[in-house]
């Protein structure tokens, strides 16, 4: 529609169009262009726009300590090399009975909660050993935890944390203090999936399989444990961050003392359908307004200039 001014009456002219009119086919052909140019645009820069199939959520986990562990000390003492120390009976036994020999001396383990928000924020393990015969040269320990992530979903990856340590040949010790501050990080190979509507799955792990009443002491090694711990999707470990080392007095006997802070992880989740359109719409949403406004004008252009015309009603009495 238009208007042509006459003296002070401004007098209308009205336009009508047929389905098949090629008025129509513009109209239709430029809305649908308003439409399929954002989406164009958003499938385009969806890399740079932050539409993803996963996203990163930090969480601090939640830690159990399990009250298990073991401890595998490297020496060279009475032709023998190794000291085992764990809280699994059948291991120890299997291990005194072989060397007769027993330097464990028992186990700490007590936690801090920094800002009292009822998570625990540090955890602290003691292995206290006699006073050995040679120099410790190294060791293997393996705590075993329960840790849960809560964020989206209720998760709980493997937490057996198994390090080794090399002791330096001028800190080499057989009295006295071995500390070790650590980090607790997760170590993930694919996105966590969390239950959604239209799709109940959530992420499964196998947690480790230790037999508590079996004398094998293959089955409690250190490389079968991490094997099955890296056949997870994901699983917990250490960061080790420093060691100190210190010797002491024979009467002191040696104590392996580990430290380590539960910070708050990084994780990826893979995007439900639901939050990948709810993040598409954002974006869609953006382009689709300035798309529209642009196809708008365009059609005012053509039609306000007559490069494009539909069907004038003529009224009964021309008054121009």
């Amino acid at each position: 529609m238009k208007f042509i001014p006459l003296h002070t009456t401004n007098t209308a002219i009205v336009y009508k169009n047929s389905i098949c009119s090629a008025a129509t086919m513009l109209v239709l052909t430029f809305f649908a262009l308003s439409v399929l140019v954002p989406l164009l645009m958003v499938s385009l820069l969806s890399p740079y726009s932050g539409i993803a199939e996963s996203r990163i959520l930090y969480e601090q986990p939640k830690v159990q300590f399990q009250f298990k562990s073991i401890f595998y000390g490297d020496v060279k003492m009475n032709g023998n090399d190794l000291i085992v120390c764990s809280t699994f009976p059948q291991l120890n036994d299997a291990i005194n009975h072989r060397t007769n020999t027993d330097y464990c001396d028992g186990t700490k383990y007590w936690t801090e909660d920094l800002d009292n928000d009822g998570t625990l924020d540090r955890v602290h393990f003691v292995q206290q050993l006699e006073t050995l015969e040679e120099k410790l040269l190294g060791f293997d320990v393996a705590l075993f935890f329960d840790a849960f992530l809560k964020h989206k979903c209720h998760l709980s990856p493997p937490a057996v944390l198994i390090k080794h340590i090399n002791i330096p040949y001028d800190a080499q010790l057989s009295s006295g203090i071995v500390n070790i501050r650590a980090d607790l990080v997760l170590k993930q190979y694919v996105e966590f999936t969390c239950p959604f509507p239209g799709r109940n799955v959530k992420t499964s792990f196998r947690h480790l399989n230790v037999p508590s009443n079996s004398s094998n002491i293959k089955q409690f090694g250190i490389e079968p444990l991490l094997d099955q711990l890296k056949s997870n999707p994901a699983f917990f470990e250490l960061d080790i961050q420093e060691t100190y080392f210190r010797r002491g007095p024979p009467e002191q006997g040696l104590s392996i003392q580990l430290d380590v802070d539960v910070l708050q992880l990084a994780a990826r989740y893979h995007l439900s359908i639901w939050e990948r359109l709810g993040q598409f719409w954002l974006y869609f949403a953006s382009f689709f307004g300035i798309s529209f406004y642009i196809m708008n004008k365009l059609k005012d252009f053509l039609f306000g200039h007559h490069i494009v015309r539909s069907w004038e009603i003529i009224p009964w009495k021309k008054l121009y």
